[in-house]
């Protein structure tokens, strides 16, 4: 305990203050001075809450990255007076690292980095994560297990399509040409092997050893657009031993969807390889993409599924774990889905090609879908506007990579 309370707090600067926002409200720089002053806790937690509040009210998109930055100090603030409790009350040790860990997540989650010299969360994150007690039994998760857990693509209710083309680790100047510039989907093999997660990341010891006291948001019920769709924050090992290996505990479905695990928990980004396609961009082809990706995880057990909707980026899906069955449907077939034309969800379709309802959705009897499962190894490249349901098959983890 000793050890973690100097290495993480010997990170963490006295004067946590100087690295607020200038346009903090003042009662919120006096509310964190009194917090540090007189190691109290409660008046950090009454910040961390109100802006909580703010950052929930509206769409993300819309939310100030001062406001994030200063969840983001009064969370280390909130860290530093945890610590101190630590030395006090050596007994609770465990709790008191989970809580930490909690908190440096929350930070990750909700706020944005601080300008130098300011502690990096992630650092902080992976420090105690290496340390924490793992209270979670992992076991390496068999091939054989993977098979026994999977469905069939042709047992799958409702509509099937023509197969996506397959090509073989494509040149740049040939995906360039024959995919990307004229936005055509296509599986993609052979491209995958040197990714050090193909082999780890069957291993739940191993993500355990990462990612297990880590907090994540996960979805629970069928999919977003499901009436009974919620989402609970857990840890990745709580995850794992309740809805991945043991998914008939659960009452619902749950599923790691697109979530920037790998921003939260770098150690994992070193686990996978942003594909040199990537670097392509839509404007012209010899300008490359100046920035890297968007990368998010899908993980989850058989039978997660993600609505048919379309992507305004390009998109590639990077199967590691398992298999998943897509559909595809051309942008020249959007009417023909039925998007809502207003709301939140207008990049939906109301149609459901698992259970098509023609009476209520008649035009969708004239359009033709593609499809293609996708196995460990592959990717499947989903150019802007494509519509796409995904499926998992069995036990499952994806990779998505967007950009413009």
């Amino acid at each position: 305990m000793e050890t973690i309370v100097k290495l993480i707090g010997g990170l963490i600067p006295d004067d946590l203050l100087s690295f607020l926002p200038k346009e903090v409200h003042p009662a919120t720089v006096y509310l964190l001075r009194v917090a540090l002053n007189h190691q109290n806790s409660g008046y950090v937690d009454a910040v961390l809450d109100f802006t909580w509040e703010q950052l929930n009210t509206g769409h993300w998109f819309n939310v100030p990255v001062w406001l994030r930055q200063v969840y983001t100090v009064a969370a280390l603030i909130k860290v530093k007076l945890s610590l101190s409790e630590m030395q006090d009350e050596p007994s609770e040790e465990t709790i008191m690292h989970q809580n930490v860990m909690e908190i440096l997540d929350m930070g990750l989650l909700l706020g944005a980095p601080l300008a130098a010299p300011a502690p990096d969360l992630s650092d902080l994150a992976r420090i105690l994560s290496e340390n924490i007690s793992k209270d979670v039994d992992m076991k390496p998760l068999a091939v054989s297990e993977i098979k026994r857990q999977r469905l069939l693509a042709s047992d799958i209710s409702g509509v099937h399509g023509t197969p996506v083309p397959t090509v073989e680790c494509p040149s740049l100047e040939s995906f360039y040409a024959m995919y990307f510039k004229p936005l055509v989907p296509v599986k993609i093999t052979g491209c995958m092997s040197h990714w050090p997660a193909m082999e780890r990341w069957t291993d739940f010891t191993y993500l355990q050893a990462k990612a297990g006291a880590r907090t994540v948001p996960v979805e629970l019920g069928p999919h977003y657009l499901h009436p009974d769709w919620s989402q609970k924050l857990m840890t990745v090992g709580t995850f794992i031993k309740d809805y991945v290996r043991n998914p008939e505990s659960g009452k619902d479905v749950g599923y790691l969807a697109q979530h920037p695990l790998f921003d939260q928990i770098p150690e994992l980004k070193d686990d996978i390889r942003i594909p040199d396609y990537c670097c392509l961009s839509s404007e012209d082809k010899n300008e490359e993409q100046s920035e890297d990706p968007d990368i998010n995880a899908w993980f989850g057990p058989q039978g997660t599924v993600t609505p048919l909707h379309y992507d305004p980026k390009h998109n590639l899906l990077a199967q590691v774990i398992g298999e998943k069955r897509v559909l595809l449907y051309s942008p020249t077939d959007s009417d023909a889905l039925y998007p809502p034309k207003s709301g939140l969800v207008t990049n939906t379709a109301q149609v459901d090609p698992e259970a098509p309802d023609y009476e209520s959705f008649p035009l969708y009897k004239e359009i033709s879908a593609m499809e293609t499962v996708l196995l460990p190894g592959e990717m499947l490249y989903i150019p802007p506007g494509w519509w796409h349901h995904v499926r998992a098959l069995s036990t499952s983890f994806s990779v998505s990579f967007w950009w413009m």
